[in-house]
């Protein structure tokens, strides 16, 4: 039994579905080869190249990273290693920067509304600034449910968005939350879960605006840094945080406490939209 599947969304735009690793990335099938987005890993891209060729014997011509997060582009060397392999140029400063020998370099660069033409094939880029990373694009394709969004880490459907929102401009999440429903399209994918109705990415905006609230509510009602008698600096700081946090997330609940992930990430997530309100980042 293979640790695999795979999903057609129509129009030749096939999801590649790795369960045991928790994650998912598009590829469309071209005549002009096929373009895959995000190997994951070395294990996954090995999945991801037998995914492939149960659909087509075509090569794999590209390879798009999302971002430079190295969950999600490790293994492009085991999933095609002669693709030409896109990103953002934020991506590749930091992938050169960090120089992990598992990651390959990206060899062509795509900015905000550039129009990828493979054939008949056409995958719209956006970039909105700083949001999940400094580097994370999204990209529009046509399948036969309507346009699909696909902003990997950005969106999750089904999920509370993951604790602590590592490497995460908080202002520029929600700036690009707002961009991206202006873009109208009918679903959205994320990097581990997807696709499903384009209203997450409202809910999602709606579940970081009310959580900001929520975070400056409790800590107003904390009184902020006040030690109790005989409380040093470390014990106050966390008896506080754990208290505003806990606050936070509880009165999420009634609204999004359904989400796969909120009871363990949500309290977690509060703890960053604090260090946001503190420090302005």
């Amino acid at each position: 039994m293979s640790d695999w599947t795979v999903e057609d969304l129509g129009n030749s735009v096939f999801l590649f579905r790795w369960p045991s690793g928790f994650y998912v990335s598009l590829f469309v099938v071209t005549n002009e080869g096929v373009v895959a987005v995000d190997p994951i890993n070395a294990a996954a891209a090995r999945a991801y190249r037998a995914a492939i060729a149960r659909v087509t014997d075509a090569p794999i011509a590209a390879i798009i990273y999302s971002h430079d997060h190295r969950d999600h582009i490790v293994g492009a060397s085991e999933l095609a290693p002669d693709a030409e392999i896109l990103a953002h140029p934020r991506a590749l400063e930091r992938i050169t920067t960090r120089r992990d020998a598992d990651i390959a370099v990206p060899t062509r660069l795509v900015q905000d509304e550039d129009d990828l033409r493979f054939g008949r094939h056409r995958i719209g880029v956006r970039y909105f600034g700083p949001n999940h990373s400094q580097s994370n694009i999204g990209l529009l394709v046509e399948t036969d449910g309507g346009t699909l969004l696909s902003f990997c880490d950005l969106v999750e459907p089904g999920l509370a968005p993951y604790r602590n929102l590592p490497d995460t401009d908080f202002a520029g999440l929600r700036h690009t939350l707002d961009r991206c429903i202006e873009l109208g399209v009918d679903l959205v994918l994320g990097g581990h879960a997807g696709p499903d109705r384009a209203n997450w990415l409202v809910w999602n905006r709606d579940f970081y605006r009310d959580l900001l609230d929520a975070v400056k509510r409790a800590y107003a009602a904390s009184g902020g840094q006040e030690p109790l008698p005989g409380e040093d600096g470390v014990a106050m700081t966390e008896r506080v945080r754990l208290a505003v946090c806990n606050a936070a997330a509880d009165a999420l609940r009634p609204t999004y406490g359904a989400w796969r992930g909120f009871d363990a990430w949500a309290p977690q997530t509060a703890d960053r939209v604090l260090s946001y309100l503190i420090t302005g980042n």
